[in-house]
């Protein structure tokens, strides 16, 4: 029986940012795409293990700019929402929590507890004395962070694709 290890390098690699996506549905069966070209798992690793039960891991994919997109003066978020236009009814809005998740084209094939998409933007308040509150025209978006969050319970077969700074150790045969 041959055994797959993995290790953790202690480096990010081009290899590390991943193209994640969550692809459902309304409940009027309308598609809804969410997208993060450039994606990179911020969150730690951690498997709980407890008797009778499954280990659900999450990872939480935070979307990033690119230096050549700053560099340009493009301050466009790096993440999209897409869905299909011909939604003009209220019930045709309600997103279903029943999806898929993606790295690259390959979809995570079994969750459990979902999902979640948080876009959290930092503001700024430019205030001046006198000021009772926020004042129009002064506040600004210092920055934006997107995350991606799934709870997989389809874990070592993707250990490379889910978590950051892993690789797959080969070991040479003796002799």
């Amino acid at each position: 029986m041959a055994l797959r290890k993995f290790t953790g390098t202690g480096r990010i690699t081009d290899a590390d940012y991943k193209l994640v996506k969550w692809v459902g549905k309304t409940k009027a069966g309308k598609a809804i795409q969410i997208t993060i070209k450039e994606a990179i798992n911020l969150g730690s690793t951690e498997w709980a293990f407890a008797d009778k039960d499954d280990t659900v891991a999450e990872a939480v994919f935070t979307a990033c700019y690119t230096q050549a997109d700053l560099d340009a003066g493009k301050t466009d978020e790096p993440w999209e929402v897409e869905y299909d236009d011909t939604v003009v009814k209220a019930e045709e809005e309600i997103v279903l929590g029943a999806g898929k998740f993606y790295i690259g084209d390959t979809p995570i094939a079994l969750t459990r507890g979902g999902g979640k998409f948080s876009r959290e933007p930092e503001y700024r308040e430019i205030e001046a004395d006198g000021d009772r509150g926020p004042v129009k025209g002064r506040i600004t978006i210092d920055g934006v962070r997107a995350t991606l969050t799934m709870n997989t319970l389809q874990i070592l077969t993707r250990l490379a694709d889910l978590y950051t700074g892993l690789q797959e150790v080969v070991e040479q045969p003796a002799g």
